[in-house]
């Protein structure tokens, strides 16, 4: 289960960055990163492994398509540092980071090919140790890794400790740790490697795995933070949105069921408006003027008479000032909602100016919150019922 974990998590990553890759190009390094590790990861489980090679009848082929999509992970994410540091700082990076992974990939294919494999391995570089080719392809797979991780890390830091490279910069440096514990993670395969290869392993096989499986999802875990950390605010914001959107679909969906006409759309269900991640700020702002046309339209069944005893109400319940205020306002606006619902005449009420005139969207979104939770409460749903029970039927 808890292999399951990092797959879960990479594959998320990778389907939320696609859209933004495919639309910036500078973005696609980075994306293919985690897409490799996202594959990496859900073959690594051994019962996954075992039914991909008795799909593709290739003993141990998942071991080789883990390792190449590690080296293409680590070969993405140092052309995706180097690529960011040349564009944000002007230093020049070696263009060997992306010729070398190809070597490595088809040194790999050669010594796995190479390599006679009569059962399926847990472990193919433990369990075949005692081939020279699969030492081989182990020092290979692992110099590169850690050449690759070296590299990326240096450059992390180098250019996330900059005192204007900001939010970005912190995420480099979180990034650079991740790649540090990768390197890590790289030197203690290559130890356990040569360690098995003459035959004495002093930590024993479970150790070893347990030391690496840990350093390998910690680094994974840093990776996925440092490069997520940039867009944190927009995420927030996005989550920030989506809730608020979700706050108001009560309010909203009351009142624009007695003035359909304000909506644009078909409403939702309460169920699909909450699942649905799309235009999410275009809908909170649509929303936010639906409820206040809403009210402007409501405010025809409010007169002066009605609005004074909603504020007498308020008043007599320990309300003052604002809450009084935006109290008596919701108790009106379910009179005036059931009027509606009713087919009494309009045109008795006071002309309402918008109450938005001079607000930024937040203030407003906030007001309506606000209002929502008084059309809710208790002192509300009191003012209209002894409202229906005064008012002939």
């Amino acid at each position: 289960m808890i292999d399951a974990i990092p797959a879960v998590l990479l594959w998320a990553v990778t389907l939320w960055r696609a859209r933004s890759a495919f639309r910036r190009p500078e973005r696609l390094s980075l994306w293919l990163a985690f897409a490799a590790l996202a594959v990496a990861m859900t073959v690594r489980p051994v019962a996954i492994a075992s039914a991909v090679d008795e799909h593709l009848h290739v003993t141990n082929l998942s071991f080789l398509v883990k390792h190449v999509c590690g080296t293409v992970a680590a070969a993405s994410v140092l052309t995706f540092v180097a690529d960011m540091a040349e564009s944000k700082t002007g230093m020049r990076v070696s263009r060997l980071h992306k010729a070398v992974p190809v070597v490595t990939v088809a040194l790999l294919a050669a010594c796995f090919f190479a390599t006679p494999q009569p059962r399926e391995a847990e472990d193919l570089l433990a369990d075949y140790a005692d081939h020279a080719t699969i030492l081989a392809y182990g020092v290979v797979w692992t110099s590169y890794l850690g050449a690759a991780l070296l590299s990326a890390t240096l450059l992390c830091f180098r250019w996330g400790r900059r005192p204007d490279s900001g939010l970005v910069g912190r995420g480099l440096i979180l990034t650079g740790t991740g790649t540090a514990v990768g390197l890590v993670y790289a030197l203690h395969r290559v130890a356990v490697l040569f360690i098995d290869y003459v035959g004495s392993s002093p930590l024993g096989e479970n150790v070893n795995h347990a030391l690496s499986t840990g350093l390998l999802f910690l680094a994974l875990l840093l990776i996925v933070l440092g490069s997520t950390l940039p867009a944190a605010p927009r995420i927030l914001a996005r989550i920030r949105a989506h809730w608020q959107l979700v706050s108001l679909y009560p309010l909203w969906r009351t009142l624009t069921d007695a003035v359909p006409e304000t909506r644009l759309d078909t409403p939702p269900s309460r169920a699909a408006d909450v699942t649905n991640p799309l235009r999410t700020h275009d809908r909170l702002y649509r929303r936010t003027i639906e409820i206040r046309d809403s009210i402007l339209t409501l405010a025809d069944h409010a007169p002066a008479e009605l609005r004074g005893r909603a504020y007498d109400h308020a008043t007599s319940l320990g309300f003052i000032g604002a809450h009084a205020d935006i109290t008596a306002e919701a108790c009106w606006l379910a009179v005036a909602r059931e009027e509606r619902l009713r087919g009494a005449a309009t045109g008795s009420g006071e002309p309402m100016p918008p109450a938005s005139g001079g607000r930024d969207l937040a203030t407003e979104i906030r007001a309506l919150a606000t209002l929502g939770t008084a059309y809710r409460s208790r002192a509300t749903q009191e003012f209209l019922r002894a409202h229906i029970e005064e008012t002939p039927a």
